[in-house]
């Protein structure tokens, strides 16, 4: 897309940018210099070369290391953790002794998924197969799961309910693997989410009734919470908007998702606290003029009060409320919210203070794959995203053609990665950079450590990138669980 009048330019976009990992800043930290734009390393990447010992194909001066794959104990040392399978979203904390903590999603399938495919008219059915349902046979279904663990270490994938949550990875100082453990389980198909400016892990259930969830990315950081005013949907990413007291989420299940906020009060999100996340307001998303103007320049937003009475979002949809088809992936810097929809591969970008959204980047709009490899294809299956301080996004595929790409301010994209794997199989998760700025943590979500690609719940691998040049992060510092 060209830049139209009134359009977010590429000066704006940088002025814009701030923040942390989660996009968590309330100030504005424009590029350094006088204002001239920055020239970001991204840009200076050359193509991708043929793949490493790893499979990866990675610009010159790129190298990678794999860090934990599925049904393998990451360190040697503790033999009796194993990796999760379908790592899917994933964040990086601080550590107050100068390492940082990876957290991952495990977007494993189980009998809680099924739920989703069972049409609204079988309402009987649907009532035995809902979670709650399913939530309260969990003692019963615990110990079978513990069982067949036990018996056939890695479990049999689509047996049993609740056989996703989210493990944690602890690095030092020199970016050597410490720790692994858990830090959330018995929850289902848990697809991404983000680090909260208060330094835990928010994650969500992509079921049709599924819910989000909370917990620390520390080892014994306290008992991970249900978020019951998230509302009961296929949950994505998660952003926070800490100066508007806003969290920003998506929503991918039926082809007629919605984008989400919640909003708090002063009381109930207190400056430099954090909110009461048993309070607050669900809303939804309506652009009046239609989803079309919004790819053409800004076009005014409305937020509607959604219907938050424990129902699936899917079954209680405003009507006048927009589709924003299978939107995964959003981040928030001062100012714009910016989120991914993989239907269409359309990146969006929301105004606050003017209350516009438009696209900014559209596959219909003729952009090339890669500004130094006319073969690249171009950018498709937008999901999960990224963000540098200075504006850099990172979106990885989700049926593109595998690989994690760079949008940069002026709308240019750039592959930075190419994994192994069929993209019709597998997909691209879990982007996150070290806080030094060096590393960058990327998955293959269905695969094995040769790159085959596999079905759920038998495979994934877990990436770290090393470049030859940092970008300017912030991640929160990782914090216990405010009852620990």
């Amino acid at each position: 897309m060209l830049l139209t009048a009134g359009s977010i330019s590429a000066a704006q976009w940088l002025t814009a940018c701030g923040g942390g990992s989660s996009g968590t800043s309330s100030s504005g930290v424009a590029p350094s210099g006088s204002g001239a734009p920055r020239t970001s390393p991204f840009a200076s990447m050359g193509p991708l070369l043929p793949p490493d010992a790893n499979g990866i194909q990675l610009p010159a001066g790129f190298t990678s290391r794999v860090v934990a794959v599925f049904n393998e104990p990451p360190l040697p040392s503790q033999p009796d953790f194993r990796w999760h399978s379908d790592p899917d979203g994933g964040a990086v904390f601080a550590t107050e002794d100068g390492g940082w903590i990876y957290v991952s999603n495990s977007e494993a399938r189980d009998a809680t998924t099924a739920f989703g495919q069972i049409p609204a008219e079988l309402s009987a059915i649907r009532r035995l197969a809902s979670r709650d349902s399913l939530m309260a046979l969990s003692p019963i279904t615990n110990a079978i799961s513990g069982l067949v663990n036990t018996l056939l270490p890695g479990g049999i994938p689509l047996l049993l309910p609740f056989a996703g949550g989210a493990s944690a990875l602890r690095f030092d100082q020199g970016g050597n693997l410490i720790d692994a453990y858990p830090v959330q389980r018995n929850t289902s198909t848990n697809c991404s989410g983000a680090a909260t400016p208060w330094g835990t892990w928010i994650n969500g259930e992509e079921i049709l009734d599924g819910y989000m969830f909370e917990c620390s990315p520390l080892r014994n950081g306290g008992e991970p919470i249900r978020l019951d005013r998230f509302g009961r949907k296929a949950h994505e990413q998660v952003a926070f908007d800490v100066e508007r007291r806003a969290i920003y989420h998506t929503e991918d299940i039926t082809g007629e998702d919605r984008f989400y906020r919640n909003i708090y009060t002063e009381n109930e999100w207190p400056r430099n606290g954090r909110p009461d996340l048993t309070r607050g307001k669900l809303q939804v998303l309506s652009v009046p003029a239609g989803i079309d103007a919004a790819r053409q320049g800004p076009t005014p937003i409305v937020w509607l009060d959604a219907i938050d009475d424990g129902r699936p979002q899917a079954d209680v949809y405003l009507a006048e409320s927009t589709i924003f088809a299978g939107n995964e992936g959003v981040w928030f810097v001062n100012g714009f919210v910016y989120f991914s929809t993989k239907v269409d591969s359309n990146v969006w970008a929301i105004d606050v203070a003017r209350g516009t959204i438009e696209s900014i980047y559209d596959p219909t709009d003729g952009p090339i794959g890669s500004p130094v490899d006319p073969a690249e294809p171009k950018m498709m299956g937008v999901d999960n995203l990224s963000m540098t301080l200075d504006g850099e996004m990172i979106v990885v595929e989700d049926g593109g053609d595998m690989r994690a790409m760079v949008l940069l301010p002026d709308r240019s994209t750039i592959p930075l990665l190419r994994l192994p794997g069929d993209a019709g199989g597998t997909e691209v998760t879990g982007p996150a950079f070290s806080p030094d700025g060096r590393r960058l943590y990327v998955s293959n979500q269905r695969a094995l450590r040769n790159g085959e690609t596999v079905s759920f719940g038998q495979g994934g691998v877990l990436y770290e990138i090393t470049m030859p040049f940092s970008v300017r992060v912030n991640p929160p510092m990782a914090r216990a669980m405010p009852s620990a």
